[in-house]
């Protein structure tokens, strides 16, 4: 189904997981809009939807042809009445695309991202961790590797065991071998060395993180998501406390249930870092609390909406009326974010006002795993209806989807058996 020419303004989305599908169906819940989904290829959590104008685009490895697509595509949306359209991006090479492609895009779209080298000095992580070290800002023992370096001293000034992650997410998905995950737990120093050999051997040339463990099991994970004007001020800090995260290789650290709140010292630490950095629009900081010291530990800056950033929505906070809002105008949207979901805080920023449990699991299967502080808030969420998840959607009338959900939800505890949460 085409998009309505009397559509007022046109969301295009790079990507096709559930954070697509979720900013498209977000789009739809605020304005009655479609979106243009481009895919490399369709899958059941973006296909047959009532928010979604899907096209496929192949591999978007040559970004060339994906600039060329869009521009076509946005030369096809904006019609005779030359309405705006908003370029956005599911995952962080998306992102980078569209910011090195700015100058060409920005002709035909809105893009409610930063520069690339605002986005370049958050996104690498290891840029990030300087960051926080100038700003005195709570975070693991970190060190780079690189290939050439002498794994013995890096290692030397750290404890195992250690946490090892790309610094590029966008050179990481080129990088193939034997045993990849997103994130590796070193026990040694001898598995330590094998994984450096194996990242050096795939091509892999970025900085490679190798971090002290914070522990604590899934429940003590934490993350925020922010938003900053135009003017680079940050206005909003949507925190939420993980109660179970997925395990299995390609999607460890997935977050599948999270509780909405508050948090001051994250809320006020992460709108101070986006400010130094000069940042326009949304991004998403992952932390950690370290219950040795009482301290949310900051791991990294996403550059975008995470996957399941529909914990804000569920909380009535649609980012979607921020990205308008702001990028388009107010004369698109009367009614901006609900104000009865936020409140003003001591951090400077508006936080959310409501408790509300996001989560991708059937609730028979996220009751097995509600042991934990976080998961006791989880359970009286959930007993009082208290509880959301993007893919039930009730204007999705399409018999696929519901076949899609239950085959959804039957993957889940195959997932979940062979690959169980850690305690620790």
């Amino acid at each position: 189904m085409a998009i309505d020419p009397n559509q007022r303004f046109v969301p295009v989305i790079l990507g096709g997981d559930i954070g697509t599908y979720t900013l498209a169906r977000e789009f739809y819940e605020a304005y009655q809009v479609r979106s243009v989904v481009l895919p490399a290829s369709g899958n059941g959590v973006i296909e047959h939807s009532v928010a979604i104008d899907l096209r496929p685009i192949g591999s978007m490895a040559d970004e060339a042809k994906v600039v060329d697509a869009l521009v076509a595509l946005a030369q096809e949306l904006k019609g005779q009445a030359q309405r705006p359209l908003m370029l956005f991006g599911s995952l962080d090479f998306h992102i980078m695309l569209i910011a090195k492609n700015r100058a060409a895009l920005e002709e035909h779209y809105a893009i409610p991202y930063p520069q690339l080298e605002v986005i370049e000095a958050a996104a690498l992580k290891e840029n990030f961790y300087a960051l926080a070290d100038r700003l005195d800002i709570a975070h693991p023992r970190t060190a780079v590797y690189r290939p050439g370096d002498v794994l013995s001293e890096l290692a030397g000034g750290l404890t195992f065991p250690l946490i090892g992650k790309p610094s590029s997410s966008g050179d990481w998905i080129a990088a193939k071998f034997e045993g990849k995950q997103k994130i590796h737990t070193l026990e040694n120093f001898g598995q330590l060395e094998a994984l450096m050999n194996k990242i050096d051997g795939a091509g892999y040339r970025s900085g490679y993180i190798l971090q002290e463990y914070v522990p604590g099991g899934d429940d003590a994970m934490r993350l925020c998501t922010y938003f900053a004007t135009q003017e680079e001020k940050v206005i909003f800090a949507g925190y939420g406390e993980v109660v179970i995260e997925e395990h299995a290789p390609l999607v460890l650290g997935n977050s599948a249930a999270i509780v909405t709140g508050r948090n001051d010292q994250m809320a006020a630490d992460g709108a101070r870092m986006l400010e130094e950095l000069g940042w326009r629009g949304i991004a998403m900081i992952d932390a950690k609390y370290d219950h040795r010291d009482g301290k949310i530990k900051f791991f990294e800056i996403n550059p975008r909406l995470g996957r399941n950033h529909f914990y804000l929505t569920a909380a009535g906070v649609n980012p979607a009326r921020f990205y308008v809002t702001e990028f388009l105008g107010p004369e698109f949207d009367a009614d901006s974010v609900e104000t009865s979901a936020v409140v003003d805080t001591a951090a400077g920023v508006l936080q959310l006002s409501r408790e509300q449990l996001f989560t991708v699991l059937p609730h028979q299967l996220l009751r097995r795993f509600l042991d934990s502080d976080t998961g006791r808030k989880a359970a009286v969420l959930l007993k009082a209806g208290k509880v959301s998840n993007p893919l039930k959607f009730a204007p999705e009338k399409n018999p696929r989807r519901k076949l899609y959900l239950l085959l959804n939800a039957v993957n889940h505890y195959v997932k979940y058996k062979k690959f169980p949460p850690r305690s620790m």
